[in-house]
């Protein structure tokens, strides 16, 4: 496995360095880390799948990098691998993948395999700089890796009291609002998206967002706001269609936007008790997200992968959070078996 060391030097010594993201506040904030720090990469964000494969050599056939890294995302196709003919350095925390060589290899779980903190924790590791941005995408992610040293910095963010649980931060503090930011701001189409990342890169302190005190910070947080009232308005649906039972499902529609991961995320944390599944109904498929909590003892990616034997479709990701889709058509039948594994 290459080392923090080792991959900060590749990235000294580039000139033209590629990365490739995942969608989420981890994935953002990891490139955000590295672009603030070095101001020579060219970003490109991952929507829609959680495999980078052989459908983006175009793009780096067309960028032409000396150096590309993978930052938070669960997979890499062989064939990508091999279409690629500069270093290639990639970033994770999901379950280690087995692939035929050709790419330098960070993952925290090779050594230690329940060591997931995400991978803004790391790309912190590399630049030593912006600790609120690297905060973002590891409170984005579940995890408080740094939450101690981030307090003593900005105690009007997060309350004084012990903090222990992740998902306090999220819902209970005004922090918490940035992370949800954050994740709104990537919503779209990726044209759109990319004027919002080139935004927040001239953003120096959370309070500009929060507040809105300069004019970036003023449309990051006009976007947020409008996009906020529409998951509200699902949010509040999902809680009143919750049942009794220990598995809350909700589906629903929309033309633009998913929110199954930040829905998933705030039921679970209001009903610790029950396993979430939040899909979003979007032409012939359904794409959305299962969570569990830590006190459930459940492994999610087993049950998961059970649950899509024979079906059409995709999942994996951590322990207690995973991401999936499925054919519309098969939703019933896979619903029924997470139903019939978590009893």
């Amino acid at each position: 496995m290459i080392k923090i060391k080792e991959i900060r030097e590749m990235i000294e010594k580039s000139q033209n360095p590629l990365i490739f993201f995942d969608d989420d506040p981890d994935g953002l904030c990891s490139y955000l880390l590295l672009q603030k720090k070095y101001q020579k990469f060219k970003g490109i964000v991952l929507k829609n799948s959680p495999v980078l494969d052989e459908h983006y050599i175009v793009m780096v056939r067309q960028y032409c990098p000396d150096l590309i890294l993978v930052l938070d995302k669960p997979m890499i196709s062989d064939e990508f691998i091999k279409e690629v003919h500069v270093p290639l350095i990639w970033i994770d925390h999901h379950s280690p993948e087995n692939f035929h060589g050709g790419v330098n290899y960070f993952n925290p779980r090779l050594k230690d395999d329940k060591d997931n903190r995400p991978v803004s924790y790391w790309c912190y590791k590399i630049t030593n700089d912006n600790l609120w941005v690297a905060m973002v995408g590891i409170v984005g992610d579940w995890h408080l890796s740094s939450y101690n040293q981030f307090k003593k910095k900005y105690k009007d963010l997060v309350p004084a009291k012990t903090i222990t649980n992740p998902p306090e931060v999220m819902f209970d503090t005004e922090f918490g609002r940035l992370v949800r930011i954050f994740s709104f701001i990537l919503k779209g189409r990726a044209n759109n998206v990319y004027e919002y990342i080139d935004l927040l890169l001239k953003i120096k302190t959370p309070y500009e967002v929060l507040y809105h005190t300069s004019e970036a910070g003023e449309k990051l947080y006009e976007k947020f706001d409008k996009i906020d009232k529409i998951y509200k308005t699902f949010l509040s649906k999902a809680i009143s269609e919750s049942k009794d039972s220990k598995f809350i499902v909700f589906t629903y529609s929309h033309e633009k936007y998913s929110f199954s991961s930040e829905i998933s995320n705030e039921l679970i944390y209001r009903y610790p008790e029950k396993v979430v599944l939040v899909g979003r109904e979007q032409n012939d498929e359904v794409k959305g997200s299962l969570r569990a909590s830590e006190q459930s003892g459940l492994q999610l990616p087993v049950i998961l992968s059970k649950a899509l034997q024979g079906i059409e479709g995709q999942g994996g990701g951590h322990t207690f959070a995973c991401g999936f889709h499925v054919k519309k058509k098969d939703f019933i039948k896979f619903k029924n078996r997470i139903q019939k594994n978590i009893k």
